[in-house]
């Protein structure tokens, strides 16, 4: 087994290392933080390019699709937002807490998905339905709790969506009518392990300003992590709970790709609106994040147990 192969099969134990490894050198995390946006595009590029397009449009023509990307950026806006209100949070930190349940889900989120065993091409279609929608919510966070005179960048937001969604697409449409279908599923299987390596960047670069703010203050810091701990749980538990009903191989795909959030998409187009702890608070996030496929893992291997004494 070569290593890429190895890396691959090891995904959801590593990813977790990453975040630990930016949060521990950050000069690398700085560096690594300004490449994002472009390997975002690589990374929703290799993942679109081992799918059927057109089973994709079909499956983003179904209803279910667009009631999770509904639970995704409004529902769990509301609910984080709501609660961290109740309980007295305003200013940058209620800001910030209202994003991250308003983000839409990590593109990378399809990678974690099929390394846990599961058929990616719903979440890539439940992916691309909440990032489009995304801009509607965090507009009304921005109204209500920014501060004055910010406001959401939609051109911008249509630009990075025409770049990040509609560029992929495009390029993986061509390029898989261009490439022979032998070619494709003969080779592509090596190719596309080449994207877990790409998402491993993720956890590396968005962790360095949370080391910035550990730094500074570290018991404000450890607090943000707990923070990050409990609206990962909220995200990924919430969602399975709610999908259960409808079967593990459900419930558990979905519940990775509410958890895993495309923080770098919505700190990009919200900059400089989102306030100061938005940057902070989304680094704390990444060790919960990544650390997902190795729970995921755990479930998905007790389901397919079950399945198996069936």
């Amino acid at each position: 087994m070569n290593l890429l192969s190895h890396i691959s099969k090891h995904s959801p134990v590593i990813m977790p290392f990453c975040a630990v490894f930016g949060f521990v050198f950050p000069h690398i995390a700085d560096a690594m933080l300004q490449w994002l946006p472009e390997i975002l595009f690589f990374l929703m590029f290799f993942a679109l390019l081992g799918m059927n397009q057109k089973q994709l449009i079909v499956r983003l023509t179904h209803a279910a699709v667009w009631r999770f990307a509904l639970l995704q950026c409004v529902g769990f806006c509301l609910l984080a937002g709501g609660a961290a209100y109740v309980f007295g949070v305003r200013g940058d930190l209620l800001l910030a807490i209202a994003a991250a349940g308003a983000t839409a889900p990590l593109f990378g989120s399809v990678v974690m998905v099929k390394a846990v065993g599961f058929d990616p091409l719903e979440a890539m279609a439940q992916t691309i339905a909440a990032t489009l929608l995304m801009p509607l919510p965090l507009l009304l966070i921005l109204q209500l709790w920014a501060a004055d005179g910010a406001e959401l960048n939609l051109w911008l937001y249509v630009q990075r969506l025409l770049i990040y969604i509609a560029g992929p697409i495009v390029l993986a449409v061509v390029l898989r009518r261009i490439l022979p279908g032998d070619w494709l599923t003969r080779y592509y299987p090596e190719v596309g392990k080449f994207n877990v390596l790409l998402l491993m960047t993720f956890p590396i670069g968005l962790i360095g300003g949370y080391r910035h703010f550990f730094d500074q203050d570290p018991m404000a810091a450890l607090w943000f992590l707990g923070l990050g701990v409990l609206l990962v749980a909220l995200f990924y538990f919430g969602t399975y709970w709610l999908y259960r009903r409808y079967g593990d191989d459900v419930a558990i795909p979905a519940a990775l790709v509410c958890g895993g959030r495309n923080l770098i998409l919505a700190y990009t187009i919200t900059t400089p609106f989102m306030g100061s702890l938005f940057l902070p608070l989304i680094g704390a996030m990444q060790l919960p994040i990544f650390s997902l496929p190795f729970i995921g893992k755990i479930m998905a291997r007790r389901y397919f147990a079950q399945q198996g004494k069936a």
